[in-house]
């Protein structure tokens, strides 16, 4: 990671290299892999590159927030709309908050979905008869990221991190 700044307090650029950046593998559904980029816990976001493998299904999960999705290669679709949900290489997605679905990557994809997410609040997770088994927000993944490099055995890079939430006096 790279800064560039324009004065000692505000950088004007962060950058991340993505593809030194780990994969975290089945972090919240098996076959699901993630890149944490940026979390921000004080602005209620966070971005992640995803890999979905074929087949993968994630839990059918609820958005507090807005969430942007480029999907880069393979293609996947909700399991509540069908084809015509199908984002391929170039889609991008927006889902309001409060959009309930369940993400699947085709078993018959020949290669593994990649995608990047920008995620704003919260998904909260249900189980296949509806009840709440958990979410993940900013925090939450951030957790979830690092513990499972460790558990890999995979080093923790340096990702962005949001906030700086302080007293202050003008």
């Amino acid at each position: 990671m790279t800064a560039t700044t324009a004065s000692p307090a505000i950088p004007l650029a962060l950058i991340v290299q993505t593809n030194d950046v780990p994969w975290a593998h089945d972090v919240l559904a098996p076959g699901l892999s993630i890149k944490l980029l940026i979390t921000d816990v004080e602005g209620g976001f966070f971005i992640v590159k995803t890999r979905f493998q074929p087949g993968m299904q994630l839990p059918t999960h609820l958005h507090t927030g807005a969430v942007h999705g480029f999907t880069e290669s393979g293609s996947w679709y909700y399991r509540e709309y069908g084809s015509e949900s199908l984002n391929v290489a170039g889609s991008y997605i927006y889902e309001p908050a409060g959009s309930t679905h369940t993400l699947i990557a085709p078993a018959e994809n020949t290669e593994p979905t990649d995608a990047y997410f920008i995620i704003h609040g919260a998904f909260m997770n249900y189980d296949a008869d509806g009840n709440f088994v958990g979410h993940f927000d900013a925090a939450v993944t951030r957790d979830a990221y690092v513990a499972k490099l460790r558990e890999q055995g995979d080093p923790v890079p340096a990702f962005i991190e949001g906030g700086n939430c302080s007293y202050a006096r003008s």
